[in-house]
């Protein structure tokens, strides 16, 4: 689902810059910047978008000369939170092309489409299992991580096979249609990643998954 070289309509980019902007300063201002390190360790952060950064550059072009890669956003929001991961999503985007050699207009629609189209997937998820799911690690490792991730990253594929038709002269029904069976097993195959190392994670080093809290679904009541 790389949309960084595609040459999108003009109509996009003047929708998607402000909105961007908009969405990365409210998340910045909410960031407690002078606690991150209090939250989980540095390294954590920069590990996560330099992973993220690698799961992007890790593409398969199929029929169409459309190319997918992983997303790792769900990872990133549940190690970071939703606010931090917006921020680290947009680093993630930049370097990505950057080293691809995308178009830098598209990095909006980019961080729109793939970033924050899973992010607020992911986050979304993780409520709705916080409020209405019986507080159980098993609820937070299937139903969040695995599920959520899946979700996110179908999300996410659907809006930007929406924006591959609107920039093509494929119809979005036939763009779902050949690209859809595509999205599941990425879906698949993250929602696997992520659960797993999610998994390792709260298990050795719960402090490391800033949506995780041990009293919730550890200790008993």
């Amino acid at each position: 689902m790389d949309l960084s070289a595609l040459d999108l309509p003009d109509g996009l980019f003047a929708a998607t810059w402000p909105l961007a902007l908009i969405l990365l300063f409210w998340n910045a201002r909410r960031v407690a910047w002078a606690r991150l390190g209090e939250c989980f360790p540095t390294r954590v952060w920069h590990g996560g978008i330099a992973t993220a950064v690698v799961l992007w550059s890790m593409q398969a072009t199929v029929s169409g000369n459309f190319t997918f890669h992983l997303l790792g956003m769900a990872g990133l929001t549940l190690t970071l939170g939703a606010r931090l991961a917006m921020i680290s999503a947009a680093l993630v985007t930049a370097v990505h092309i950057g080293i691809h050699g995308g178009q830098w207009a598209n990095v909006a629609v980019v961080w729109l489409t793939l970033c924050a189209t899973a992010i607020l997937t992911t986050h979304a998820v993780l409520r709705a299992a916080e409020r209405w799911l019986p507080a159980n690690f098993f609820i937070y490792i299937f139903v969040v991580a695995f599920f959520g991730t899946a979700l996110s990253l179908a999300s996410a594929g659907v809006v930007a096979l929406l924006v591959f038709a609107a920039a093509s002269d494929v119809t979005a029904g036939k763009a779902l249609s050949q690209y859809a069976p595509y999205l599941v097993q990425l879906g698949f195959g993250e929602a696997m990643l992520t659960g797993m190392i999610v998994t390792l994670a709260v298990v050795y080093r719960p402090q490391w998954v800033a949506t995780f809290d041990d009293t919730r679904y550890l200790r008993p009541r």
